[in-house]
């Protein structure tokens, strides 16, 4: 059975930047450390062997097998058949017959015997399940933790990051992403307790399914009875269905309890359980008492631009009726609310032009200039290239404008805009010190269409104003390249 949330797309205007660094994280712990394992475990196999332990211990190892699991004699017989390296390692990986063989009188009398098994032991104690692992009856912090990073298989992994990506982006962008992180971890660190609480076993537990199973609860927990949209998979039947989001917990912590009282397999359903109950109570709980923050907005799926959507058409409202002077005078709470947006500032330009308003149109020129590159800024920097050579008296002709403006015509290539814009520089008589920088770009530009009369002028230029710059005799240089 499998029942997961579809509510929401994945939406990469707020990237789930935590749940792919955990993705990451995983998977580069997976490939980058656990893949040693193999070797560490040969090497365990072999100071194992080496010190003659197997021929001490393997009946000893048998019987215990034997009362603990109630073998059969079809499988007593399996075990005795299989190889020494197999064998060896079943025995020295065993942490409950490790711990049985201390008590024995003759392992305690036995000084050699037990430096043989503790340097075994050391060896075996480096690979990752050991020594990241969580073990419930010798608990540590670093197991506790470290377990949570830790896969016993590719499977393994892939299904929990499938798992972990279906319920992180949308808890991620819902919570935040620094308390998001926090109860990721916090349910994954209670999964393990509740395991080491109700179930105090020998076995090492590795995998981020209790800390994934605490988002599931927290995705409950965040939605509480607010209708949501599900996927689900029963055998042959599959689809989707909506309904109250806390409804779909007790089949989730059903499933994990008949798992725990039915299933024969390695699933380790005492952390499920225990990361299920945590995830959901640390969101659920707090939320009904008004102390966890949550973008409600997100939830209702409200669209994150509908407020500049709204402003906009109002400003289209007010310049459709011809109502510049209230339009004018909102444009700069506008360009404040909603900096870099490049329709408003199109929109603002011609306000700002129309009604020769010159705080406007700086405040709107800065914020153009500021714009990364883009289809929609490039043609704007055009536009005001074309109506800076329409010789508008005064309001596009300051030198300051026509730095910033010549600038960025010359990022786009527009050499002829970005001549005038130059041409009006030099006239004003107010020289700006990257000016000659400037210059010898744009009579490169000029020299690659063969304009060489142009690139003469240039040159000429920065001949009588900046005699020793760099760049006037880089530009001298240039010039008899173009001219050979």
């Amino acid at each position: 059975m499998v029942i997961v949330p579809a509510e929401h797309p994945l939406d990469w205007k707020k990237p789930p930047v935590i749940t792919l660094l955990l993705i990451l994280l995983n998977v580069l712990i997976y490939f980058g450390y656990q893949g040693g394992d193999t070797t560490r475990r040969e090497e365990a196999v072999r100071v194992y062997l080496d010190q003659d332990l197997l021929s001490r211990e393997r009946p000893l190892f048998s019987a215990s097998l034997e009362h603990r699991e109630r073998l059969e004699a079809n499988q007593q017989r399996a075990l005795e058949a299989l190889p020494r390296q197999q064998l060896a390692w079943l025995v020295l990986a065993d942490l409950e017959f490790g711990h049985e063989l201390r008590a024995l009188p003759a392992f305690q009398q036995d000084a050699n015997w037990q430096a043989a098994r503790a340097k075994a032991e050391a060896a075996r104690d480096l690979t990752s399940s050991l020594r990241f692992g969580f073990v419930p009856e010798r608990f540590t912090v670093t197991g506790l933790f470290g377990s949570m990073f830790l896969h016993g298989s590719f499977w393994h992994l892939a299904g929990n990051m499938v798992f972990l990506f279906i319920f992180g982006f949308a808890l991620e962008a819902a919570l935040g992403r620094a308390m998001y992180l926090g109860l990721y971890l916090f349910s994954g660190l209670c999964s393990g307790l509740l395991w080491w609480a109700l179930d105090p076993s020998w076995v090492p537990g590795i995998g981020a399914s209790g800390a994934i199973s605490g988002l599931m609860g927290m995705y409950i927990g965040v939605y509480g009875l607010r209708r949501i949209r599900f996927f689900y998979w029963l055998g042959p039947l599959l689809g989707y269905f909506k309904a109250p989001a806390l409804w779909i917990l007790p089949l989730w912590l059903g499933k994990e309890l008949y798992g725990l009282v039915r299933a024969a397999d390695h699933v380790n359903y005492y952390a499920h359980i225990g990361g299920l109950i945590s995830g959901f109570a640390a969101v659920w709980l707090p939320r009904q008492l008004g102390r966890l923050r949550v973008d409600e907005a997100y939830l209702a799926k409200e669209d994150p631009d509908a407020p500049f959507k709204r402003a906009l058409a109002a400003l289209d409202e007010q310049i459709g009726r011809f109502a510049l002077d209230q339009a004018a005078a909102r444009g700069p709470e506008l360009l404040r609310q909603f900096p870099g947006q490049p329709q408003l500032i199109d929109r603002l330009y011609g306000v700002a032009k129309a009604r020769q308003d010159r705080s406007l149109m700086s405040e709107t020129l800065k914020q153009l200039f500021a714009l990364p590159p883009a289809p929609a800024t490039d043609a704007m920097l055009r536009r005001l290239g074309e109506d800076s050579s329409a010789n508008q008296p005064g309001l596009l002709a300051h030198p300051a404008i026509q730095m910033h403006l010549l600038r960025r015509l010359l990022q786009l290539n527009e050499s002829t805009q970005a001549l005038n814009s130059w041409r009006r520089l030099a006239r004003s008589g107010q020289l700006p010190e990257p000016l000659p920088g400037l210059t010898l770009q744009l009579a490169k530009q000029m020299g690659q269409r063969r304009d060489v009369q142009t690139v003469r002028e240039l040159s000429r230029f920065l001949r009588e104003h900046y005699p020793e710059a760099d760049p006037t005799r880089q530009l001298a240089i240039y010039q008899q390249h173009l001219s050979a």
